[in-house]
């Protein structure tokens, strides 16, 4: 798998990049008050050029400043998809990579609130495979499949519970009669805490769609759930199942380990996060 240098390697950061920079930094130190002298120390930022961004910024209605030398947010700042160019470029690479390895199709599906979305593919390498599941495919996390359980199992119990109906899940089976078993809350937490410190799931018995799937779990180094790197073939009979599960966990987790790694490069270079306790927000 071709390895591409950062593009922070090769030439310094823009003042577009330093001022993203200054707003994920002050979106991520929540919405108290913050000092100035902190964002320009944590973000290697003189004090000159930190004024200009946050005069710009403020002047537009994103921060509010304070006698005190103290900014305040009034914005909120999210990607969708939290992937870099050099990024997506190197896990394009990843797929096609796997694809050709391993002679099957591989999937990138990230989360769009209570649902998976299917953000990239490769084509399976056997043009008569049809895989319904193309870019922009949308599927409940309800369906409580391989790809749900890696997910929700990074879910904090108190998160879980405040965006998910317990008692909402099921399963979907190969048999023409019942496509839809609903699981029991009890079975749902028994599941999901079984994978929660498992890096690769399997659905070996496929789908109501007769396609069985691969997965594993890229996070940030702080453990926050980025997306699902998958394979996904048609159903057929296993000459040696045990053989063939382990071949695909190993190809998966060796891909993970170095998209893992270009994320924490990107993050100690990019993603900079506060080094000290916000101001706290007094009532009266």
């Amino acid at each position: 798998m071709e390895n591409r240098a950062l593009k922070s390697d090769v030439q310094p950061m823009s003042p577009t990049a330093r001022t993203l920079q200054v707003l994920e930094y002050v979106m991520a130190a929540g919405p108290g008050p913050i000092k100035q002298v902190d964002i320009a120390r944590d973000c290697g930022l003189s004090p000159s050029t930190l004024n200009r961004i946050i005069k710009t910024l403020s002047d537009w209605g994103y921060l509010f400043r304070t006698s005190e030398k103290y900014c305040v947010r009034n914005f909120r700042l999210e990607r969708n998809v939290p992937m870099s160019e050099t990024y997506l470029a190197k896990l394009d690479d990843t797929m096609h990579a796997l694809s050709r390895q391993l002679g099957i199709s591989a999937e990138v599906v990230v989360v769009a609130g209570h649902e998976l979305l299917w953000h990239s593919k490769t084509d399976h390498p056997d043009p008569d495979v049809l895989i319904r599941a193309n870019v922009g495919f949308r599927r409940s996390l309800y369906e409580l499949d391989a790809l749900s359980q890696l997910y929700l199992s990074r879910l904090g119990d108190e998160e879980f519970q405040a965006g998910f109906y317990s008692d909402g899940f099921f399963a979907t089976v190969r048999d023409a009669d019942q496509k839809t078993r609903w699981l029991s809350e009890a079975k749902v937490k028994q599941k999901l805490k079984a994978m929660r410190e498992q890096a690769f799931a399997a659905d070996l018995e496929g789908n109501h769609m007769g396609i069985r799937r691969f997965a594993t779990v890229i996070e940030d180094p702080d453990g926050k759930f980025l997306h699902l790197l998958t394979l996904a073939e048609p159903v057929t009979d296993l000459s040696d199942e045990k053989k063939i599960v382990r071949r695909y966990r190993d190809a998966l987790l060796e891909a993970r380990e170095g998209l893992a790694e270009l994320v924490k490069t990107e993050n100690a270079a990019y993603r900079l996060r506060p080094k000290h306790h916000v101001l706290p927000q007094r009532g009266g």
